[in-house]
Order: structure tokens, then sequence, then C-alpha cells
């Protein structure tokens, strides 16, 4: 009932709100309990504006918001067997002190705060303990996701929708292996070094393992608390960060974090940004990179033409009927705005939203002039290796709205593009 008031528009009265507002905590709490993938849904929902119905966004989002980093916890007696196990050794020879009430908490583990001792010097760390049981909850999530295949393919015949799902779920199956998550870090670490505002925090390989992972702890503020504490100058300076660290990156470097959510960052007192999660990381092949490096110069130099005629190639799209490729390169165009304009742009929800609705409005026009069934020639065939740069974008520009940064983004990718040399990346095998 009360979702039919919430779409009709009827404007909400007090008991309508209330209901809502119950009805958005049930979800945290019951997408918390159940962490995982469906955590990880609960998470998109609380920052992505578009989703949900315009009047209950807020209100979900608010109920939500605690799952990017304060889902439910399981008690300390359960944290310890699982750090003894991934470490190898009794607890009591591991940490010189242990905060055994957690500091945050998302879809697979939960982080404490710790003072270990290397080389003789304390040093404050962030430890990450897996949930119990987690690694053979999220394959049984995991499993589940093939029941979707069909679903799919009838769908969008012709595209690729096996290897985009097997992708999905090749991503997702390598966050349960810290010592991944350790490697990326210090990798990104590395590929960083010298961007303005940007902070990796340090590993400590001695005091990690597969369901453990140690690193340097940050002060700071939250993302959320940047967003409605903050000046103008210090959100669009978090993120030009943001944006140089993710959508610069992976232009320039081919790799990208595929998660990029509001829990996973922290703005230390002098302005930097530290960057927290490196479980799910995307490295394009080499036979990629370039091309894809390629579609970023011609958009912001404007050359739309090249544009338009290699993102066909690159994208899957030279198949699909003319008209259909046109209209779905309009939107792509419209949505790549905030890039392709060489001014000002800001970043807010309005934005955001508008964005999904002309996605939705793209669609039927496809429907409206082509006919309803979504055939071959009328679907892309994208390769899986980009299905998680679809998800980091949208999750990039959802975390800049709530930021409602300002900046010319055309200059900073320019500039990064041509800082950077092209050549691959991509991890050795």
């Amino acid at each position: 009932m009360l979702g039919e008031r919430v779409v009709t528009g009827r404007k909400l009265d007090d008991r309508d709100k209330e209901r809502l507002k119950n009805s958005a905590e049930q979800a945290a709490k019951v997408l918390g309990d159940l962490r995982g993938l469906a955590l990880k849904m609960g998470q998109t929902l609380s920052y992505v504006d578009g989703i949900l119905p315009p009047q209950a966004t807020d209100t979900y989002q608010k109920a939500l918001a605690k799952l990017q980093n304060a889902a439910p916890t399981v008690s300390f007696d359960e944290i310890k067997v699982e750090l003894e196990r991934g470490l190898g050794r009794p607890f009591e020879e591991v940490f010189v002190s242990f905060e055994q009430t957690p500091i945050a908490a998302a879809s697979i583990g939960q982080v404490h705060r710790a003072v270990i001792a290397v080389d003789g010097v304390e040093t404050s760390v962030a430890v990450k303990i897996q949930y119990p049981g987690i690694s053979q909850a999220l394959g049984s999530d995991l499993k589940n996701l093939e029941v979707m295949r069909p679903v799919l393919a009838m769908m969008a015949p012709g595209a690729d929708t096996a290897g985009g799902m097997d992708e999905v779920v090749e991503r997702i199956a390598e966050e349960l292996d810290y010592r991944c998550e350790a490697d990326n870090q210090e990798k990104f670490a590395a590929l960083v070094a010298g961007y303005p505002d940007v902070v990796v925090p340090r590993v400590f390989r001695s005091h990690s393992g597969t369901n453990v992972l140690t690193t340097e702890f940050v002060e700071g503020r939250s993302i959320r608390e940047i967003a409605a504490e903050g000046d103008q100058a210090l959100r669009d300076r978090v993120g030009r960060a943001i944006f140089r660290f993710t959508l610069g990156n992976a232009f320039t470097k081919g790799v990208f974090n595929t998660d990029p959510h509001p829990g996973n960052y922290i703005v230390r007192p002098d302005g930097q940004v530290a960057f927290l999660d490196f479980g799910s990381v995307k490295w394009l092949p080499k036979e990629l990179q370039k091309p894809w490096r390629e579609l970023a110069e011609h958009l912001v130099r404007g050359e739309l033409d090249l544009w338009r005629e290699k993102g066909s190639k690159l994208l899957g799209m030279d198949h699909m009927d003319p008209r259909a490729r046109e209209i779905n390169q309009e939107y792509q165009l419209y949505s790549a705005a905030a890039i392709a304009k060489n001014e000002e742009v800001t970043i807010d929800r309005d934005l955001l939203r508008d964005a999904v609705q002309q996605g939705a409005a793209t669609v039927k026009k496809v429907i409206k002039e082509l006919g309803v069934m979504p055939t071959r020639g009328k679907t892309m065939r994208m390769p899986p290796h980009f299905v998680m740069a679809a998800r980091m974008q949208i999750g990039l520009f959802a975390v800049l709205a709530q930021l409602r940064c300002r900046a010319n983004w055309n200059q900073i990718l320019r500039e990064m593009l041509d800082a950077t040399e092209v050549k691959s990346t991509s991890p050795a095998p």
C-alpha cells in the first residue's frame, strides 16, 4: 500500500513517513544480517540515486548508510578464533593491544583498531577480519547467481550475459582472499605515488593472512560527514582526489577498484583522502588498455566522430541496428557530459537521477522505434572485462554526487592522459 502511494507521487502524511522509516530500518537489518551479496546490494541502494522511488530515497539511504561501514558484527570470541586461524599464532603474541569493539563492519568482515610492534616500533593499525563462515555463505550466494543466467539471456539475446556473469562472480570471489587484497593495495600505492591528496595506507604482511588484513590506521572523517559538514572547497578537493584515483587511474593505467562506495574513503584532518578497500580490483588486459584509453582521449578532446567509431567497436556495438546504436551512443554521450565538457561542472544528486531517468528513456526509445523484443541487433555485446568498468563509473559518480563537488573534470582527465605514457599495467601472470 505504501509502495503504491510512493509511486503515485501523493504527498506522504506523518503516518506514511513513519511506515516508510520502519520499512527502511527493517530492510537495513535484514540485509545486514544476511551479509554477502545481500549486504552489497544494500550498500548500493544507500548511495546510488535514481534506483528507489524519489519519495523513498532519502529515508532508505539514511537507514541503509550504516551498511557502508557499520553492519551487524560478530562477537570478539568468534573474531579471536578467526584471527588465530588466519595468522597461525596465539592472539597474545600478535598484538600489543586490541580493541574488542569493532570500529567498522561491512559485507564480509569487520575492522578492529589495534597496536602492533614492528621492528621495535609500536604502530596503530586497522585489522580487518572475515566473518566466520562467510566464505561458505558467499559461495552459496554466487551459486545462486547461476539461476539468473537464463533470465538475462532472454532479456538480452545476443549479449554476452554468460561472460558478464562470470566476470562478476570472479571479482566477488577474489574478495575472500585478503592476500590478494594486500597485493592490490601495495600495487595501487606504487601506481598513485605523487597523486595530489591521495593516500594508500601501508599493509603489514607480518600481521596479515587469507582472512586477516592489517593496515596502517587512518584518522579522519567519512564521506558522509564531509558531505554534510565540509565546505565547498573541501568537498571539491575530496571529489577531485577520488576522481583521479578512480576514473583517471582506470583510463591512464587500466586498473580500478570496482566498488567505489562512500565507506571506502577516510578524509584526513589535512584534507588528503585515504583509500581503504582493495578487495575487488579489475586489471584490464593489455590488449584493451590502449583502445580504452584512446576512447577517453577522443571524448575529452571533443573528437566525437572518432569516439563514436571506436566506442562502437570496443563496446560491442558494430553489429547493432544503426538506429539502435545511434540511440545508445546518444545516451552514452549524454551521461558522459560532465567529462566531455571542457568547463566546470557540479556533480550532484539531481544530475545522477537525471542520468538514471535518461537511461530508462533510452530503453523506451529503442522499443518505440525498433520494436519490443531486445533482439540480437538491438543489444550490446560489451566485452565482459568492461562489466566492472560500468559498475565502477556508477559508483564513482554516486559518491561525487553525495559530495556535490565541482571541478573541470575534462581538464583533470586530459592532464592525466597527457602526463601518462601508454603502457600495460596488467599484473604479471
